[in-house]
């Protein structure tokens, strides 16, 4: 379900990264150079199977246990694994940076969507498969609401052109310029405020 890699291992402050759905650990390569102060612990997560919310979740604490020392400075996460980095334990992060939530979401122009996934994909699974794993998925962000996160270094990072979602912004909210796909300035923001 769940295997990770660490980047940076001479590093004293961790992140842990956890990338979203259609996508892999190798997602945040392009980011790593404003992440380069870290030590990155960079899951690659399967999700089908995710209704099982609490299982990923026991996952990453066993991985930040493995990789982290039991706790991270900070967990950087992205769409789908918004969720997952929401439901993690107080004690196991410092601080947490969501970029495109999809739990605070609402998905629009589904084929259009679809057939983004399947050329970002490069066509590995059908429109149908595709179909079928975003049922999965509204059915576990439907069960599993983001639990409270008083007490914690939290934002949210919404992109200000996102064509396939449209978000509900609250107070922790940042905007960056950006779609779903393209999140750079989130990300320089995020390693600006780690640095900080």
């Amino acid at each position: 379900m769940i295997r990770a890699t660490v980047v940076n291992k001479s590093k004293p402050r961790t992140l842990l990264l956890v990338h979203g759905l259609f996508t892999s650990a190798g997602y945040w390569l392009p980011y790593l150079q404003s992440l380069k102060d870290y030590r990155l612990v960079i899951p690659d997560i399967d999700y089908r199977g995710i209704r099982d919310i609490d299982a990923y979740v026991a996952r990453l604490c066993g991985i930040v246990a493995e990789q982290g020392g039991g706790k991270v400075d900070g967990v950087v996460s992205h769409s789908l694994g918004c969720l997952l980095a929401s439901h993690l334990p107080e004690d196991v992060r410092t601080a947490s940076f969501e970029v495109c939530p999809v739990y605070s979401a609402v998905r629009q122009e589904q084929d259009d969507f679809v057939g983004e996934i399947e050329r970002k994909t490069g066509s590995t699974m059908s429109q149908d498969e595709i179909r079928t794993l975003l049922a999965e998925v509204d059915g576990a962000i439907a069960a599993h609401r983001p639990r409270a996160q008083a007490g914690r270094a939290r934002a949210i990072y919404l992109p200000d052109a996102d064509r396939y979602f449209s978000y509900r912004a609250g107070p922790e909210a940042r905007w960056f310029s950006g779609d779903h796909f393209e999140i750079s300035r989130a990300v320089t923001d995020i390693g600006s405020v780690l640095a900080a």
